[in-house]
């Protein structure tokens, strides 16, 4: 049966006035999302329920996150949804925080994973950008359930999990540096502000509580109390990229981690784990233009493992590390580095046992004192590469030259430890390794040329 034609009439005065006050607001209005034979899809999801798709303006002019929210809202409301988000190239403008709640899912983009702010300052592949009012958490996975358990069958499952992958997506934030990265400090035009000798901490006064309002690009909050177990069982972050946050990964705890291939830049943090972390693995990751790189609460049976740091002010912060390796990474901080790497320190490890840092090559060619923030006016009399409570430490066969006038490697209050065949290297006044505290059993033997054996004799 034909409508009226004056019901025809009214409902298309009405969605022009909808869309009009849409586009005043300057968001996509989320009744805008479903694909129409006049819009392309931007947005592709792959369910254990089948596939949908979705038009998401991907232009970087309109804000998104209600229609974003409204496709996360549609897909989790799926019975037992297990699901794959797959974004087109092009910029996902965000002004407001989402969240996703689905126990099993991923995340994906296209095309090069990043965009080039010290050069050319172009855009490339799937990009989010988050506005002023995104945040602090401006993307977060929170736990979902399931109806019964696998391959079991039990049912009522009170369980809730988080299984979550994130693969080739880039992350831009609001500013929350004090940097500015928009504009461009281009290598090419050479103009000003240079990103030489800048802070990437915070600057002063820009926020009232930098941990209530600083932006976390993706966050793995604890969860809620409820009925049943909750954790967050795996996450994998892939060929990502992460800029101008204050937070890149900001995770309470994960029980597999692996998180490989990524850049991440112009950060306070990149990685922070408030818990636990059983079996974290980061590796072959590049970490530039930091305050710190990795705050870690509680790791456990884990591998960091050939990274790259440069301009970096910490590399490692860590409570409390058991049975777990660093090896084989690089941290360079030149003399014209930025303000963060002028502070630097490779490590500062609060409590370990059975620990091997071994095969690392690292370069600091500034007179540093560790500090707990670039903003801070004094030292705290930390070394650059320190470890407090150490039971059965190996730190060996390391490259670590700097130009320090004080203690490179110090043990405190550290028993049972060895430290042997490492390359240190020092300033005038410094010294490479002492110990500190209620110390005890622990063995150091530095490489001496003086007292080499010969070399063989070479033959051909």
């Amino acid at each position: 049966m034909k409508k009226p034609a004056r019901t025809l009439i009214l409902s298309s005065l009405l969605i022009l006035f909808l869309s009009t006050v849409s586009a005043q607001k300057g968001y996509q209005d989320p009744m805008d999302i479903m694909v129409s034979e006049s819009k392309m899809a931007t947005v592709e999801v792959i369910t254990n329920a089948g596939k949908r798709s979705y038009h998401l303006n991907n232009t970087g002019t309109v804000d998104v996150s209600r229609a974003l929210q409204a496709i996360f809202d549609e897909i989790s409301a799926i019975k037992d949804v297990s699901a794959t988000f797959s974004f087109i190239p092009g910029v996902y403008y965000l002004n407001g925080p989402v969240k996703l709640k689905i126990a099993s899912v991923k995340m994906m983009g296209h095309g090069h994973g990043g965009i080039d702010i010290h050069g050319a300052n172009i855009e490339s592949g799937s990009i989010f950008r988050f506005g002023k009012d995104t945040g602090p958490n401006c993307i977060t996975f929170d736990y979902a359930g399931r109806s019964k358990a696998f391959p079991s069958g039990e049912t009522p499952w009170d369980n809730r999990n988080l299984k979550v992958e994130i693969e080739n997506l880039t992350f831009v934030g609001y500013n929350n540096t004090g940097v500015n990265t928009a504009d461009g400090y281009s290598r090419f035009r050479g103009d000003e502000p240079n990103f030489r000798g800048l802070h990437w901490y915070p600057s002063k006064d820009r926020y009232k509580d930098v941990e209530a309002e600083g932006q976390r690009a993706i966050v793995l909050p604890s969860p809620s109390k409820g009925k049943g177990h909750a954790k967050c069982e795996l996450l994998r972050v892939t060929g990502c990229y992460f800029t101008d946050l204050y937070v890149g990964l900001d995770v309470a705890g994960s029980d597999v981690t692996y998180i490989d291939k990524n850049w991440f830049g112009q950060l306070t943090y990149a990685i922070r784990l408030h818990k636990n972390g059983q079996g974290m693995m980061v590796g072959d990751n590049l970490f530039a233009d930091l305050e710190t790189a990795m705050e870690l609460g509680n790791p456990s049976f884990s591998s960091f493992h050939n990274n790259t740091f440069a301009y970096v002010s910490k590399c490692f912060e860590i409570d409390n590390i058991e049975n777990s390796t660093i090896v084989g990474n690089t941290l360079y901080n030149w003399k014209i580095s930025t303000g963060a790497a002028a502070y630097g320190a490779f490590c500062h490890i609060k409590k370990s046992s059975n620990l091997a840092i071994t095969g690392n090559t690292i370069s600091q060619y500034l007179d540093s004192r560790k500090r707990t923030k670039t903003i801070d006016e004094k030292n705290n009399g930390l070394s650059f590469i320190q470890f407090d409570n150490a039971d059965q430490l190996l730190f060996s066969n390391n490259v670590v030259h700097t130009i320090l006038t004080q203690t490179v490697v110090r043990l405190n209050d550290s028993k049972n430890c060895v430290i042997t065949d490492n390359i240190i290297t020092y300033g005038k006044g410094g010294n490479a390794v002492a110990q500190t505290g209620t110390s005890s059993n622990n063995y150091y033997r530095p490489i001496d040329p003086k007292n080499s054996e010969r070399f063989d004799e070479y033959k051909y």
